[in-house]
């Protein structure tokens, strides 16, 4: 397995471009690579079927496919994220006084990117790196209310609720009516499901193309999340979220309440 994946990105460096496009015949790359030809065109064709290269009706040679294209738009996205929010980040951190986090979504779970500490005593500090799923926690949820209804119904239906890792007792009925709820106002709010005495709001991030990609988060202790500053701090956080999605290129093409 090991070497034909080897010949494969071998195929692929032999048909980067230098300046201009390159197209090489399955018998250009087996002289090109030492491989015999046959194991060029299955190569090649496997290669083709996931859109890694294109073959040229005409001339029968190949180049690269617009798959590569794709995967840079989501490189890209993911190492500008960072980048982009953190300001975004520290002007929330300012205004509400309260631990801000960046989320994104890493297949049936959230992750921690990114965080700014409050600067009060008492504050919430969770780690960079803190993985959790999708169905535990604001910062979380909001990405998985997101989501298309198919993939929400997919990742819930296979959750053995007995083993999340959750303070409180969750079903799939109660997730799914918070994530209607979340739908309706935009942002979500948790106390005490990740972090025993602490209450999450969270605003959801989109990208260029209209795909939830992660969440920005504000946590601090329950005590200090009254109603009125609740209904502040949603406020801010969906505000600071459409900014960060604006800087990724989301020109606002779903319904988000901003109330």
């Amino acid at each position: 397995m090991s070497d034909v994946l080897d010949k494969a990105v071998k195929i692929l460096h032999a048909l980067s471009p230098s300046g201009e496009e390159k197209e090489l015949s399955a018998t250009q790359i087996s002289r090109e690579l030492e491989i015999p030809v046959q194991s060029a065109h299955r190569l090649l064709n496997s290669l083709k079927k996931h859109g890694f290269v294109q073959k040229d009706k005409e001339t029968k040679k190949y180049r690269l496919g617009f798959a590569f294209l794709e995967f840079g738009f989501l490189v890209w996205n993911n190492l500008s994220f960072r980048a982009v929010a953190r300001p975004f980040m520290e002007q929330l951190a300012a205004k509400t006084q309260e631990s801000v986090y960046l989320s994104m979504r890493c297949e049936d779970e959230g992750v921690y990117v990114d965080a700014v500490d409050s600067p009060q005593i008492l504050r919430v500090s969770e780690p960079i790196g803190l993985r959790l799923p999708l169905c535990v926690g604001a910062s979380n949820r909001i990405i998985l209310a997101y989501l298309p209804e198919k993939t929400q119904q997919q990742l819930l239906a296979k959750t053995d609720w007995s083993r999340v890792p959750c303070l409180k007792p969750l079903s799939y009925e109660l997730v799914m009516e918070d994530l209607r709820s979340i739908r309706r106002l935009g942002y979500s709010v948790t106390t005490g499901e990740a972090t025993e005495s602490t209450t999450g709001i969270a605003a959801p991030i989109f990208s260029f193309d209209n795909r939830v990609i992660g969440g920005i988060s504000v946590a601090g202790p329950a005590s200090r999340f009254t109603p009125r500053k609740i209904s502040e701090i949603s406020f801010q956080a969906i505000r600071t979220a459409r900014e960060i999605s604006s800087e990724l290129g989301w020109r606002n093409r779903g319904k988000q309440n901003l109330r």
